[in-house]
């Protein structure tokens, strides 16, 4: 008869965060939301894989994440997989050597984000595909880690993300990860997976844009004018020179009944600031909405 349920420890994944603080001193210390979110990428990148049957030839393994407290003296995130096997009398679930761990899901994962395939290779009698990436870099993986790699590519994009999301911190340099061999295999001297900003910006989603704007009152001078093209102005104020949309249409309507502007005059500009940010690049325009006084530099005469 089935007994309880027990958790077995499967694998096991530490990731070290490597940087320095303002005053030089070695990183000992993350914001609380990065370690929530590397937490949560690591919870639904390991849900879809599991689901995807990549850790248990007969399908999922129900596997749930822990996460064991830090080594004191370094900033360690140690996480633990365990499975929820339920024991038969005298029929123990055994393990499955070779099956891959966290480890090597995130290293697939992150691999496949900054670099395409070049070529691959099936090995329908072991169950396993060999992949040649662009970079010269091979991987043999299962083929139910392939096919789940080549799914939901924006989920995971954001699952990556938020793994790697302390080294949007300027004072994070790296994140270094040990990884643990297949399960059942035994190696001396785990592999380390080092992460760094290029990774985190090559997993930034595509379609991640963002957009705002803000509105206040600068003097400036007219320094390009362009009677035929209200998009083609020229605003130059004490801190710089952007290109403006006019749309005081009023003011334009003066302009081209004669206004003569001169390159000194002081104007006080209502102007409204759109900024659109897409990938981590970020674009403002300006619109002068309303031109609000207008003061001639030489004589000081309000028009």
């Amino acid at each position: 008869m089935p007994t309880e349920p027990t958790d077995s420890v499967v694998d096991s994944l530490t990731l070290r965060f490597d940087g320095e603080e303002a005053d030089g001193s070695a990183l000992h210390e993350l914001r609380a939301a990065h370690v929530a979110e590397v937490l949560q990428g690591l919870v639904g990148l390991t849900d879809d894989f599991d689901k995807a049957g990549v850790f248990d030839t007969d399908g999922p393994a129900n596997s749930e994440i822990l996460v064991r407290p830090a080594q004191e003296g370094s900033f360690l995130i140690e996480v633990i997989r365990v499975v929820n096997e339920v024991i038969v009398a005298n029929a123990p679930i055994e393990t499955v050597v070779g099956l891959p761990t966290i480890g090597m899901i995130l290293k697939w994962a992150t691999r496949s984000a900054r670099a395409d395939v070049q070529s691959i290779e099936r090995d329908k009698e072991n169950g396993l595909v060999k992949i040649t990436w662009q970079d010269n870099t091979m991987d043999e993986v299962p083929t139910a880690a392939w096919e789940e790699l080549n799914k939901r590519r924006r989920r995971r994009k954001k699952q990556l993300r938020e793994i790697m999301a302390p080294l949007s911190d300027p004072r994070v340099k790296s994140l270094d990860v040990a990884l643990s061999p297949a399960v059942g295999d035994a190696v001396e001297e785990p592999e380390v997976l080092v992460l760094r900003r290029s990774d985190y910006d090559a997993v930034r989603p595509e379609d991640e844009v963002e957009e705002k704007y803000k509105t206040f009152e600068v003097e400036g001078q007219m320094s390009a004018i362009d009677f035929d093209n209200s998009k083609k102005w020229k605003v130059k104020t004490k801190d710089e020179t952007r290109g403006a949309v006019m749309d005081d249409q009023e003011f334009l309507a003066r302009v081209a009944g004669g206004l003569a502007i001169r390159k000194d005059d002081i104007f006080s500009l209502k102007v409204r600031a759109d900024s659109k940010t897409k990938n981590g690049s970020t674009r403002t325009t300006w619109t002068v909405v309303k031109v609000v006084t207008h003061r001639r530099a030489a004589s000081d005469d309000n028009s």
